[in-house]
């Protein structure tokens, strides 16, 4: 059996004025500095022995006392980024449904298929996260534990991927701040442990 634990990122200036970032760098606010050491503390006695992010700054700066306390070193990537917003990034739905009616219009008509202007679609997002979540649990040892700290979207494609292999239950899955999911793969079976929990950010 193979353990991951999908950690969201703390809570950054973007998400807090509810403005889109997915390949664009945000950082951590002054709530999500405090996430992260309730966050820590909450994980402090696992034993984990891989950890990956990706290369945004938020996710290796939730995780690194993590990183620190197992002594390991973080392995970024690429392909586990959130979805590219293209254009949008760094605006918020409002600015978008005011400044392109017709691009707004087109997301909600397109759902899965939409592509953002200059980014990519959530199937395309769903195909490279697939992908790459594949090659890690290859390449683990059996019985250990990988943390991986990503994006909302990102742990949705996760998920989705491993109980369904499709994209469709992508938005089935609530994932806030901070939040801790764990996944328990048994020969390429897998079942979910625990979901978004944030108990103990409270």
């Amino acid at each position: 059996m193979k353990k991951l634990i999908l950690v969201r990122h703390a809570v950054t200036d973007d998400n807090e004025l509810a403005k889109l970032s997915g390949h664009i760098d945000s950082r951590v606010s002054e709530e999500g500095k405090i996430q992260i050491e309730k966050l820590t503390d909450y994980l402090k006695s696992e034993k984990i022995d891989e950890i990956y992010t990706t290369t945004s700054s938020r996710t290796k700066d939730t995780v690194k006392y993590l990183a620190e306390i197992n002594k390991i070193d973080i392995k970024e990537s690429e392909t586990l980024k959130e979805i590219n917003f293209g254009d949008f990034e760094g605006k918020d739905f409002k600015e978008i449904q005011k400044n392109y009616p017709d691009e707004f219009n087109k997301m909600i008509n397109e759902g899965y298929e939409y592509k953002y202007p200059n980014g990519e679609s959530l199937i395309e997002c769903y195909e490279r996260v697939s992908k790459e979540i594949k090659l890690i649990l290859e390449d683990a040892q059996n019985n250990s534990t990988i943390l991986i700290c990503s994006h909302a979207g990102t742990i949705r494609n996760i998920l989705t991927c491993l109980i369904s292999d499709t994209f469709e239950y992508h938005w089935n899955f609530k994932i806030e701040n901070a939040s801790v999911s764990i996944v328990e793969v048994d020969n390429g079976f897998a079942v979910i442990d625990k979901l978004n929990d944030t108990s103990f950010l409270k």
